[in-house]
């Protein structure tokens, strides 16, 4: 019988589709709710007049949920499937959505975001980024490039789309329409993805050792070229492991507190509630050069060194936005702010994936970066609620986004001090 390889286009290896599948996936879910929710945030508290505080936890609840939620979708990928994961992911966060748009108290808010932090935990994330080390290997960064440039590219085309429906017809009625739509866009998602190249009978990439194409009909996961795969154990041992999460979590405190807010903010500086919207657009769109020149370079060039830069840019950029809340009549300094951050931003999503797969290995991949998520996501916990609080309590967000700055200025030793070498002795360069 001819295998769902074999019925593929000659030459187009079934990995790419994969790829489009899940790309498909998360440019909807970046643009109406990762990077679309601060548009609805603004609109939330016009209406039920909350403080900043208040509507930030409901950011914090996703995060706890992502701290306990990691671990156990790593391991899930390897016990029941990621089709599996994604039909449940997929259909509760679409739920979650409709449950958000019928929002008449402060409960029911908190509760609706957890159902669809829920769904997105186990529907895209962490899933996508381990179905793409999987199938790609020698094209990794590549490959990861393309799925990590869609959440940008969402926000930038739906984040106006989003402003614009909800002045015409409402918070509640764009947020039905988006959660109806996550369902009917899920549809052929699922139907395309599969777990593994080696279930099509396929190694990564489309190749076979000597670097053909052919299918391998009953093969398992097993090393390919010559990386070695680790252990979560064997990843606990190792020192990169705890610098490349330590560095992460400080990235999370500092940047999560910046996405959600920044609407509200420039609209309380005085600047107009379209400028507010096109500079929120322009933040994962710029994102986009970054995204794509570090995510291809990373199949080139030394992942650590890449990192780092990464950080430092978005070190910069923190610095000219907390200089605009200081000075908030100089608003020449948004134009710094969005080609350093965006930049450095965009950069490290990739940066993140490729770099733990090269260290870590893709035998193993969804457990390992699952724990280590687990601890990273605890930045996003903090980040939303502290930059609330501080504005609640000062009246403005300087202090949120210099705090910001000094936490990105002190992950950058921790990125330095990673070995030059994967542990399993192949090149970070390759």
């Amino acid at each position: 019988m001819r295998t769902a390889a074999s019925r593929q286009r000659p030459g187009l290896f079934y990995g790419w589709w994969v790829l489009l599948a899940l790309s498909a996936i998360s440019f909807y879910v970046a643009g109406t709710f990762w990077w679309g929710f601060a548009v609805f945030f603004a609109a939330i508290l016009d209406e039920f007049g909350w403080s900043r505080t208040e509507i930030s936890l409901a950011l914090t609840l996703q995060g706890l949920e992502g701290v306990g939620a990691a671990p156990i979708v790593g391991l899930l990928i390897d016990r029941v499937g990621t089709r599996k994961l994604m039909l449940f992911g997929l259909t509760t966060a679409g739920l979650g959505l409709v449950l958000l748009s019928q929002t008449s108290s402060l409960l029911w808010f908190y509760a609706s975001f957890l159902v669809v932090s829920i769904g997105t935990s186990t529907g895209t994330g962490i899933v996508s980024q381990s179905l793409v080390v999987r199938w790609f290997q020698r094209q990794r960064g590549t490959a990861t490039t393309i799925l990590l440039m869609m959440p940008g590219l969402g926000a930038t085309l739906i984040i106006p789309l989003l402003s614009l429906s909800i002045d015409y017809f409402g918070w509640r009625e764009t947020l039905l329409v988006v959660g109806i739509g996550l369902w009917i866009v899920a549809v052929p998602v699922l139907l395309v993805v599969r777990d593994l190249p080696e279930s099509l009978g396929l190694l990564p990439d489309g190749e076979t050792p000597d670097g053909g194409e052919t299918q391998l009909q009953g093969a398992t996961v097993e090393t390919h070229r010559d990386e070695r795969s680790l252990t979560v154990a064997e990843a606990l041992k190792l020192p990169a492991f705890w610098f490349l999460t330590a560095t992460f979590a400080l990235w999370n405190i500092a940047t999560s507190g910046v996405q959600p807010h920044l609407f509200v903010a420039l609209l309380g500086i005085g600047i107009t509630k379209s400028k507010a919207a096109a500079l929120t657009a322009f933040l994962p769109g710029i994102s986009l050069i970054g995204r794509f020149g570090f995510g291809v370079l990373s199949d080139h060039i030394n992942k650590r060194y890449l990192l780092l830069a990464t950080g430092a840019a978005m070190t910069v950029g923190m610095a000219f936005l907390a200089a605009l809340f200081l000075n908030p009549s100089r608003t020449w300094l948004t134009i710094p702010f969005l080609l350093f951050y965006s930049i450095g931003f965009g950069g490290s999503i990739p940066l993140r994936v490729v770099i733990s797969g090269e260290y870590f290995g893709r035998r193993h991949f969804p457990a390992i970066y699952g724990t280590m998520q687990s601890v990273t996501a605890a930045g996003g916990v903090v980040g939303p609620l502290f930059a609330g609080w501080l504005f609640d309590t000062t009246g403005s967000y300087f202090f949120a986004f210099a705090v910001g700055c000094a936490l990105m200025l002190v992950s950058l030793p921790l990125v330095l001090a990673i070995s030059d070498r994967p542990a399993h002795g192949r090149d970070v360069n390759r």
